[in-house]
């Protein structure tokens, strides 16, 4: 399939993740500065004498604010993609090892090989909401019902290791070589969990929104005096960036949810699957991840907040809901 990326009208007018919400906003300051326009027409005068001042004022506040609201959600995705990267080198480290090390026969090399690629499944639907250890690939059939189900299948990994130890298949040393890839499961999930519970302080955003939108209630009837009829495409200039900045900061710093800009999980999982099965020699040992379009129902996601949330499932394994935003 083509890179649509590549393509000349994609690169110069990329479509953005954030459309279906930035549109509507830009309509509503276009139709509200076309208002403006319209009294400033029928009740002709001087600006307001301390309009520009305050304009002056306000968008120093909103810079700044901006500047901290965008890099600290950043920072946050960023983040999320080196974890989920750190797991995608530990589970390989794990295999590979393994199979240098202990040798395992076929079936632990099955067992291992379902330990690490349910792991990661596991993990992205525990950001997402509530499931069960059954929803995973290679558990369907498992009777344990753990209240938390990424540490059960680190805790049977560990568990797998140790047997082999208690077995004599390796010695301490080879499990001291094993062990931390095996631990840096947990690592991996409560920093990711760390990340999804701790959204950015209200205040921060309370003041940011204050600021936008008294910015942008007042900006048309400066401009409209200055500028005239053009004060409408304008204010819809000003509002698709000023917004979409806020609205792609509103995404990215929860990363692990279904919205066009967070990481794409699904992926990831997949991809340490495949390296699973092939290192351990065990291809088919666990079925693949279903893709993203065929898990859920993106076209009939709920809102919340003036925004989707939780998609619903429509077939195979039901994922949870997406992480909580913070607003």
């Amino acid at each position: 399939m083509a890179d649509t990326r590549r393509s000349f009208v994609h690169w110069f007018w990329p479509p953005p993740p954030i459309g279906r919400r930035l549109w509507p906003a830009v309509a509503v300051a276009t139709v509200y500065a076309a208002l403006v326009w319209a009294a400033d027409q029928l009740m002709p005068g001087e600006p307001l004498a301390w309009a520009d001042e305050f304009a002056a004022i306000n968008g120093l506040v909103i810079s700044v604010l901006i500047g901290f609201r965008t890099k600290a959600a950043y920072d946050r995705w960023w983040e999320g993609r080196i974890l989920w990267g750190k797991l995608v080198n530990d589970s390989r480290n794990l295999c590979l090892k393994a199979v240098a090390i202990a040798d395992p026969d076929d079936a632990d090399r099955r067992t291992l090989a379902r330990l690490v690629a349910g792991f990661p499944v596991a993990l992205m639907w525990n950001l997402r909401g509530p499931f069960k250890l059954q929803d995973v690939p290679g558990f369907e059939k498992d009777p344990a019902a753990p209240g938390h189900v990424p540490a059960e299948i680190a805790k049977r990994a560990v568990a797998l290791i140790a047997g082999w130890r208690a077995a004599g298949r390796i010695d301490g040393h080879a499990q001291q070589v094993l062990d931390p890839h095996a631990a840096a499961y947990m690592d991996v999930a409560g920093a990711c969990e760390r990340i999804r519970n701790t959204p950015l302080p209200d205040s921060y955003l309370t003041l940011l929104r204050h600021g936008l939108i008294l910015g942008l209630i007042l900006l048309p009837w400066n401009l409209a005096h200055n500028l005239g009829v053009w004060v409408v495409p304008v204010m819809g200039l000003v509002v698709y960036f000023l917004i979409g900045v806020e609205l792609i900061a509103e995404e990215v710093e929860q990363p692990f949810g279904y919205d066009g800009d967070d990481l794409p999980l699904e992926r990831y999982c997949e991809t340490i699957r495949k390296n699973a099965g092939d290192i351990l020699g065990v291809p088919d040992a666990v079925p693949a991840v279903p893709p993203l379009a065929e898990t859920i129902d993106l076209t009939s996601c709920p809102a919340s907040a003036g925004r989707p949330t939780s998609p619903t499932p429509s077939s195979g394994p039901r994922p949870g809901p997406s992480p909580p935003r913070s607003r």
